[in-house]
């Protein structure tokens, strides 16, 4: 029993210094980034204060910020002075935090296209409070809605609806043939294929509330009772847009495999798009279409707005006549419609996908 409790007491004494030591190596603490240097950040507070010089020439605000220095007060434009107090004091927890200096320059660089962006459109939270005696009738209009105007303006929904179908079924079939013809995994060749992109591009350039001024233009709206059609060709470029450029990034990255074994079995490019490329992105493909429906939902009532019927013109006009609870009734059902949408097409994407 002395002998192997002294053995075991030699195979714990043993192995002790070496979990010891395991257990210290695990201990070591990581390394300190290293201090950057004092000189960089000197010329990044520089280009700082030469933002500030710069707002100040350019800027057009009548705040002014007084600094009283007894015999003398001196001045200086309030919102650059606070863009250069958050540009020194952002340079500041760079260095204590020992940030790289790109990573001080991108952190420079936002501030000052923040701050250029929003002298631009002289945004300011400031002015909230001097409106609200304008904002608070309204904000409690649109807190008690008018539930019974939703049922008198059915026909605006259903017109709504409607061009929302319609664009979906039409423009995801044409998106479909697009893709195929835009993807050069699909395409006859490289010239068709960056033909289609490039024509792609210039669809999808042009926003849906843009298509549906134009053809607005060009065949008439609500005026002339073709509203609802040049609601449908403007979501159906926007569609067309959408669906030809993700459908043929998902081709470009369809298993290579099938595609193969059709060549290799002598099909010509419409029977390997058909059996090779088409079950693959099929999915996709419906993944897609239903997304646009939703996409449609909103957008059609945002372009009745413009003239093209629908429950856009039917928010537009009680927005002009100020009655901001039927306003508030639609916005509501709106989101109800929406949600309801989302909630159907996740349901076939699960038992699709």
């Amino acid at each position: 029993m002395a002998i192997t409790s002294g053995t075991s007491s030699h195979s714990t004494a043993s192995h002790s210094p070496a979990t010891h030591g395991a257990s210290t190596l695990g201990a070591t603490p990581r390394p300190e980034a290293p201090k950057p240097s004092g000189l960089v950040y000197l010329g990044l507070g520089g280009l700082a204060v030469v933002a500030f010089i710069i707002f100040w020439i350019t800027g057009v605000s009548g705040n002014i910020l007084l600094i009283p220095l007894g015999f003398v007060t001196l001045w200086a434009p309030l919102y650059p002075v606070i863009g250069l107090a958050v540009m020194l004091l952002t340079l500041l927890v760079c260095f204590r935090a020992r940030t790289n200096t790109m990573g001080a320059f991108g952190a420079l660089a936002f501030i000052i296209m923040s701050y250029w962006a929003g002298s631009t459109v002289n945004f300011t939270l400031l002015e909230i409070p001097e409106r609200w005696s304008n904002v608070e009738p309204r904000l409690m209009a649109f807190l008690d809605p008018n539930w019974s105007y939703i049922w008198t303006v059915r026909d605006q929904w259903l017109i709504t609806l409607s061009m929302a179908v319609v664009a979906t079924l039409i423009g995801c079939a044409i998106g479909l043939v697009l893709a195929m013809f835009a993807s050069p995994v699909s395409s006859p060749n490289k010239g068709v294929s960056q033909a289609i992109k490039a024509v792609n591009s210039v669809i999808r350039s042009i926003p849906d509330v843009g298509w549906a001024l134009l053809f607005v233009a060009f065949i008439g709206g609500t005026a002339h009772g073709l509203g609802p059609m040049a609601g449908v060709l403007a979501l159906l470029m926007f569609n067309i847009g959408i669906v030809a450029k993700l459908l043929s990034e998902t081709i470009d990255s369809v298993n290579p495999g099938p595609v193969e074994a059709a060549d290799a079995a002598g099909a010509n490019l419409t029977q390997r798009n058909r059996l090779a490329i088409l079950p693959q992105v099929l999915p996709g493909f419906v993944s897609y279409g239903l997304y646009v429906f939703e996409l449609n939902i909103r957008a059609s009532a945002a372009l009745g707005i413009v003239g093209v019927g629908g429950i856009g013109s039917a928010m537009m006009l009680q927005l002009n006549r100020f009655a901001f609870e039927n306003v508030a009734a639609i916005l509501i059902a709106l989101i109800i419609v929406v949600l309801l949408v989302d909630m159907f097409s996740m349901y076939i994407r699960r038992k699709l996908l």
